[in-house]
């Protein structure tokens, strides 16, 4: 079942395009890796899903519902958790999840045995009596994410909800968010750092400059990948004749030049390095290293986030 559809949708602040034309389709138990360098339009994205902001243009629908026109249906269906979130810290776990659940129209007679069940499921049962002023930041972050498991939503959007976090508690938040992988959620959770999200994630979705630039199950980029290789070429003496040469290399791309060490990217790799090698040992260049290493997610990903950083003068 196809739990969101968005079509060319954009969002502009005055002159600045925030999300543009960002298509994609999220399937029932798919959760999504929303990945970029910080102000690719995440936040905004996630945003314009969970309704809290209008599309300039484009259109979407979550469980068939439409963005703009059905948006108080839509907010029954969605759990969103922003990047930095307020709780009343003079209440305990319990009565703050309690106030949550009763907010959005549980019936009184389940709130009780739901919200123990969703302590039991953060690992926070221990401190249900607690006042949440008390809390740990970790803490805290598992308990914002609480306030949507208690109702249960269709749809978990979730902005950043590791930032700021000590090892331990990103630890505890991704088993938290894995047990929700495993238990068929539907999810869309962004982050600055792949590594965060590439081993529960079943889809990477990849934003620059406001556009989604990849979008697709993580096997199949990865598959995608496996005829790009990255090649780093040791060379003795002045690096630019053999520079040169490789810039003439039709399936080569150059990635940087440092001291003696040459670095690229090529494509059906096996064929072309027994090639390379030749080409510059016939002009002369004397190699000492040639070592090929295959492209992952995270390259990918640094690359889009190295394209987005201003150069420095």
């Amino acid at each position: 079942m196809t739990v969101l559809e968005a079509q060319v949708l954009c969002k502009q602040f005055g002159t600045l395009v925030a999300v543009k034309d960002v298509t994609f389709t999220v399937e029932q138990g798919h959760v999504v890796g929303l990945v970029g360098p910080n102000g690719a339009g995440k936040t905004t994205l996630l945003r314009l899903l969970a309704t809290l902001l209008r599309p300039t243009e484009g259109s979407a629908r979550i469980s068939g519902y439409d963005l703009c026109m059905d948006y108080l249906e839509i907010r029954r269906l969605v759990g969103f958790l922003p990047d930095f979130f307020n709780l009343y810290n003079d209440l305990t776990l319990r009565e703050c999840l309690q106030f949550f659940a009763h907010a959005y129209g549980m019936p009184p007679e389940r709130i009780a045995s739901r919200v123990d069940e969703v302590l039991q499921f953060v690992d926070l049962q221990d401190k249900r009596g607690d006042l949440i002023r008390h809390l740990s930041r970790g803490m805290v972050q598992r308990l914002g994410l609480a306030t949507l498991l208690v109702r249960d939503p269709m749809l978990y959007l979730l902005d950043e909800p590791a930032s700021g976090l000590d090892p331990l508690a990103r630890i505890r938040l991704r088993d938290i968010l894995r047990k929700l992988s495993q238990e068929g959620k539907t999810v869309i959770i962004s982050s600055h750092v792949l590594t965060e999200l590439a081993d529960f994630c079943s889809h990477i979705a990849i934003m620059d400059n406001g556009r989604m630039v990849m979008y697709g199950a993580v096997d199949q980029i990865r598959q995608s990948l496996d005829h790009v290789g990255q090649v780093t070429v040791s060379v003795l003496g002045d690096p630019k004749p053999a520079v040169e040469l490789i810039k003439g290399i039709p399936n080569a791309a150059l990635i940087q030049v440092q001291d003696h060490e040459i670095v690229l990217d090529v494509t059906d790799s096996v064929n072309a390095l027994a090639d390379l090698n030749k080409l510059l040992v016939d002009h002369g260049i004397r190699v000492v290293g040639l070592q090929r290493r295959h492209c992952d997610l995270e390259d990918i990903f640094l690359r889009v986030s190295a394209k987005s950083q201003p150069s420095s003068s």
